[in-house]
């Protein structure tokens, strides 16, 4: 059977990211853990009845290789709309002027706290629709994947409201970086705040994937 997506909670570039930041990525706790903490009771038998169960024999290959297209094609724009939405034209056009003398840096920040937010939540909204998406098209091609695929949904519904709580603590950090630049040039801090902003919001990306990515890859990998 293909090895389930990895959960590991910081994938390099978050990690890489939070060390420039001077903020330690916290360790992750053991998988186990992690499912007997997120998962309800009703998700906890049908998740011992999934591991319980033998996967169902046989391959779809024709099947698995609709997924494998249709995957990659909607990996693709997904990315592409996301990184796209990201650089906001009317926000990269201000960073490019002196910041305003005289006005708070609280009320400076405000659109850019706005695009963040709005950033990530449609982030979640459209990662969560591809991997809801995908599951299927797995079911379809083998049981092996089958299986694969209703783990996935039950690690999905363990880690959400942990992976939420830890992106949600980018908000401030990224704050104490405006502050930083703001310290150091009152009048050219938003540039480098702005590519702050912009790694960011790709190191999120890249997290909230980790899991599509390791579908897709077992999708291409797996051989029953």
């Amino acid at each position: 059977m293909s090895a389930l997506p990895s959960l590991h909670p910081a994938p390099e570039p978050l990690a890489r990211l939070l060390l420039q930041w001077g903020v330690a990525p916290l360790r992750p706790a053991p998988v186990a853990e992690r499912l007997a903490s997120g998962l309800g009771w009703a998700d906890a038998i049908g998740l011992s009845q999934v591991l319980a169960s033998p996967p169902a024999v046989g391959a779809n290959d024709a099947a698995r290789r609709e997924a494998q297209d249709w995957a990659a094609a909607a990996l693709d724009r997904v990315q592409a709309d996301l990184l796209n939405a990201f650089d906001d034209a009317l926000l990269a056009r201000d960073v490019a002027e002196p910041a305003p003398e005289g006005v708070p840096l609280a009320d400076q920040l405000a659109p850019f706290r706005l695009h963040h937010s709005q950033q990530q939540r449609a982030m979640a909204a459209r990662v969560a629709t591809l991997r809801e998406r995908l599951r299927p098209r797995l079911a379809e091609a083998s049981g092996a994947l089958a299986r694969l695929a209703q783990l996935d949904a039950l690690i999905e519904r363990a880690t959400l409201t942990a992976e939420h709580e830890r992106l949600a603590g980018l908000a401030p950090l990224l704050t104490q970086r405006a502050e930083r630049h703001h310290a150091a040039s009152p009048r050219g801090w938003r540039q480098p705040f702005w590519a702050d902003l912009q790694r960011a919001l790709r190191a999120e990306l890249d997290l909230r994937l980790h899991p599509v990515l390791g579908l897709i890859e077992a999708l291409h990998a797996d051989p029953v």
